[in-house]
């Protein structure tokens, strides 16, 4: 069993993960990037060059790359692929190729944030306020509903690029008048919480919610977190993975606000603060390993200790 995984870039103990547990299949991991000094390619057993995810070549490339290590599984790690994957599953799945995904709605659904909110909003989920239009904006400011500081975001974005929290309604109308798509929010000071789900993808069962309040973040990525329960949170990602039905690994983000949580991002793939869950024996990569196998998975959602502090640090490799 091999498997490749896509814009592999910073990931290196993921891929470390997903080496280490192939080894027990006699399975090896194929590594791809665009960016040739991508540090994670060099931890893998193997990896390729491709072009960009946005070059009319690179997806017959992956799909010769499929054939030539013999691939059993693939995946991406990053959001802007996601779309580009679940629109060749099923074509992929005819040569015996699993495409770690979830389905095609899914995937552009959280990829988009406004539609996101529409869609808490609409299965009464907890949702962070989202606007696009900014004359209702500037409503909901006159009346009191919404009041500065304001985070405005592109609407179709990935890893905290282009974010920008705005003090004053001069600063506010240079994204209006900019011509780009961005999403209005309220800004937020809670607390910053991650879950990191898996959802089996055979049996379509969640095993295993993994919740962690975020101490500090780098690049939208969590750099360092605390391992935490909440049997209220815990409800509310089981209510929404059950109207959502992604499958596989999933990364959602909330806000602790008073005494509830208020769902603000959802991102289908493995998130950046997954080590932490990993660490803490949520080990999603044994799950897909076993999926892939054909086998189901056992639920293990609270199966770990609260209380553990991940921190990351940075290493590096001469080439």
């Amino acid at each position: 069993m091999n498997i490749l995984i896509c814009s592999a870039g910073r990931r290196v103990k993921l891929i470390e993960y997903f080496k280490n547990e192939l080894q027990a299949v006699s399975g090896k991991v194929i590594a791809v990037d665009c960016d040739p000094t991508a540090p994670a390619l060099y931890h893998a057993d193997l990896f390729e060059i491709v072009p960009r995810i946005d070059a009319p070549d690179y997806i017959p490339r992956l799909k010769e790359l499929c054939k030539k290590h013999q691939v059993t599984g693939i995946l991406s790690l990053i959001d802007p692929e996601l779309s580009l994957l679940a629109s060749v599953k099923e074509e992929l799945a005819l040569e015996g190729i699993r495409v770690i995904v979830s389905q095609q709605a899914v995937v552009d659904l959280c990829f988009d944030k406004y539609m996101t909110a529409q869609f808490l909003q609409e299965h009464n989920l907890p949702a962070v306020p989202t606007f696009i239009d900014f004359s209702e904006v500037m409503d909901a400011l006159n009346v009191g509903e919404l009041q500065f500081p304001l985070i405005v975001k592109p609407r179709f974005g990935s890893a905290s690029i282009g974010l920008h929290k705005v003090t004053t309604l001069k600063e506010l109308m240079v994204f209006q008048n900019d011509g780009g798509e961005w999403i209005v929010q309220p800004f937020i000071d809670g607390e910053e919480i991650g879950c990191d789900c898996y959802i089996d993808l055979l049996s379509e069962k969640t095993t295993n919610i993994f919740m962690k309040k975020k101490i500090r973040m780098r690049a939208g990525e969590t750099d360092k977190s605390i391992a935490m329960k909440d049997s209220s949170l815990k409800r509310v990602i089981e209510r929404l993975i059950a109207v959502l039905k992604p499958h596989g690994p999933i990364d959602i983000d909330c806000f602790k606000i008073g005494a509830g949580y208020h769902i603000s991002e959802i991102n289908p793939r493995f998130g950046g603060g997954y080590l932490h869950a990993h660490e803490m024996g949520q080990n999603f990569v044994k799950n897909i390993i076993r999926n892939l196998n054909g086998e189901f998975n056992e639920p293990n959602s609270c199966d770990y200790q609260e209380g553990s502090t991940l921190i990351k640090f940075d290493h590096f490799i001469l080439l």
